[in-house]
């Protein structure tokens, strides 16, 4: 009998995979772009959370206010988005090391001052023609938006030393929504600090593939392990994790058949650019 059952499993496992290998073939074939063509998720009968991506930047600049409203708006269970500190240690929201690619300046963010970004405008990103002297949001402002719309913050840190992590820590307390904010990162010592700093605050450490250091440090640490859904090793450690206790949560899913995959694999957060709640 046990024989049948462990034959079953792997069977089940392959067919998944396989279904996983097709559906992301598909992907990458079709080579999709955000648009405001969204679709609605059709896992209705599983229990999962939607995340958006840098707001619901699909429709609005990524990682704005009016990203961070839309997705308010949308009624996504999480905002997800980007800071880092700036040269007099204001946290910004903002993906890449420099503004280039985003605003109307050019500049390390580090290397510049809060009253410097604020001189330029964000140029770059879906919908921009109604945004006219958009400017950057701090990491407060983000997290008012999140409050007022029922959200939880889901906030990834891009830069920044362990050091530092304390002042973060401080402008989540100081807003009341410990219990309700995500802190991500890539980083283990940032992480890692922050969980020195706070028992209890939720962490998940976000990673391309699911290794089984990656499922020692988040037990060690007590993360959550955010992972990349393209990889087609990791669902094969998912059920490891799980069984660990830790949670886990994918990254970013645009497709509805990867969705409705990771779901019946019990993987509860999805962090999409495209698929509306």
């Amino acid at each position: 009998m046990k024989t049948k059952k462990i034959f079953f499993r792997i069977f089940r496992d392959i067919i998944v995979i396989a279904a996983v290998v097709a559906v992301l073939t598909l992907y990458f074939s079709l080579n999709p772009t955000v648009s405001s063509d969204f679709t609605v998720s059709s896992a209705k009968n599983s229990e999962f959370y939607l995340t958006a991506h840098r707001g619901l930047s699909g429709i609005a600049p990524e990682n704005s206010a009016p990203s961070l409203i839309e997705a308010g708006k949308a009624g996504y269970y999480a905002a997800e988005f980007d800071v880092m500190p700036t040269k007099d240690g204001v946290w910004v929201v903002i993906h890449d090391d420099t503004v280039d690619r985003t605003m109307n300046g050019e500049g390390k963010v580090c290397e510049l001052t809060y009253s410097e970004l604020l001189e330029m405008n964000i140029d770059e990103g879906n919908g921009i023609e109604n945004y006219p002297n958009l400017k950057i949001s701090t990491l407060e402002e983000a997290i008012d938006i999140c409050v007022e719309y029922s959200m939880r913050p889901m906030i990834e840190i891009k830069g920044g030393n362990p050091d530092n992590m304390h002042t973060v820590l401080d402008i989540i307390k100081s807003k009341g929504i410990k219990e309700k904010a995500l802190v991500i990162d890539f980083n283990e010592e940032r992480l890692a600090e922050m969980r020195r700093l706070d028992a209890g605050i939720e962490l998940w450490y976000l990673v391309n593939d699911i290794e089984n250091s990656t499922i020692e440090f988040a037990k060690s640490n007590g993360t959550g392990i955010g992972f990349n859904f393209g990889k087609i090793g990791n669902y094969f450690k998912i059920k490891n994790a799980q069984a660990e206790g830790i949670t886990c949560a994918s990254w970013t899913v645009d497709i509805l058949p990867v969705l409705d995959i990771l779901c019946a694999l019990d993987v509860k957060y999805i962090t999409t650019n495209r698929i509306l709640p």
